[in-house]
Parts: C-alpha cells; sequence; structure tokens
C-alpha cells in the first residue's frame, strides 16, 4: 500500500518528468481499476494478468527511480508518514 501511495505522490511532485507521471498513472489506474485486461474466466491465461501486477509495480517504482530530478526516497518517506 505504501508504494501505491508513494506512486500517486509523485505524480504531484513538479520534479517528475511528465511523460514519467503518465506512464505511472496508467500503471496506477490498472492497477486500482476492476476490469482486467483478460477476463478470469478464461482458464489458466485469465489469470495472468493477476501476475502482471507486481510487475507493473516494480516497473513503476523503476520509472521514479530512473528520473534523475526526481527524489524517490524523499517521496516514499513522505507516502510512508501518512500511513
Amino acid at each position: 500500500m505504501t508504494q501505491i501511495k508513494m506512486l500517486i505522490e509523485s505524480l504531484f511532485d513538479a520534479k517528475v518528468n511528465t511523460r514519467r507521471k503518465v506512464m505511472v498513472l496508467g500503471i496506477v489506474l490498472y492497477i486500482i481499476s476492476p476490469i482486467d485486461l483478460i477476463p478470469d474466466f478464461i482458464p489458466m491465461v485469465g489469470y495472468a494478468d493477476d501476475v502482471i501486477l507486481p510487475i507493473l509495480l516494480i516497473i513503476a517504482e523503476k520509472l521514479l527511480s530512473g528520473d534523475k530530478n526526481s527524489e524517490p526516497v524523499r517521496v516514499r518517506k513522505e507516502a510512508e508518514k501518512v500511513n
């Protein structure tokens, strides 16, 4: 939950690149969306998009940490304070 808070707070950080904000916004929206990319009623394949969620969190965090101007550690600490 702290990671999602960090991602949402980074969307409002002026130091984060706009392109990265859009990518992170897409990832956050997909994570909280009740609509699956592949419906779960399809055997075995339906749960594949559920496996993708932790991978998307890692990608979003890497996007933010790859930004030279952003401060992901500061944003993470602020997210933990909110918790």
